[in-house]
């Protein structure tokens, strides 16, 4: 017999993963509010909000993502304070180190990927992304050479 989870598909994760996301972030923002929100359950709870994110949003930086949220995290402890006139360092602290952990397990996934692909390449020589007119797109050859201290090839 075949598993009901066989008939999702990435989209209709990624759909759910956003009603998630909405869903803990205002629960964080009222946990904030009434001042109910405590170190354990904020760590929990930002550990959820980073991975719906990540799932809801996958054409999205994952490091961008996890900045906003830790800017927003931020701001929600500020103005928690403001109305408490308590700073919960703990409460911070844990929960931008949960975010920190989830941030160095992409990057681990990262290197893995890289290790795969590309194992004896040097990372200097990998392909790097630059911002360009239209976006991000890759070194030209001239560019790589460039970076790599070598020769700029002719054409």
């Amino acid at each position: 017999m075949r598993s009901p989870l066989d008939k999702l598909t990435p989209g209709q994760i990624a759909g759910s993963a956003g009603i998630v996301a909405v869903a803990t972030a205002i629960a964080l923002g009222y946990g904030y509010v009434t001042g109910l929100l405590t170190p354990t359950l904020g760590g929990i709870a930002f550990f959820l909000l980073a991975c719906s994110l990540l799932l809801a949003a996958p054409r999205q930086r994952a490091s961008e993502l996890l900045g906003a949220a830790t800017v927003w995290m931020c701001f929600a402890e500020f103005l928690s304070t403001i109305q408490t006139g308590e700073f919960a360092m703990w409460r911070l602290a844990v929960s931008v180190a949960t975010l920190g952990c989830v941030m160095a397990v992409i990057r681990v996934q990262h290197l893995r990927d890289l290790s795969r692909r590309a194992p004896n390449t040097p990372l200097a020589d990998l392909d790097r992304r630059i911002a360009g007119g239209f976006g991000i797109v890759p070194h030209t050859e001239a560019q790589l050479a460039t970076l790599r201290h070598e020769d700029v090839p002719t054409a």
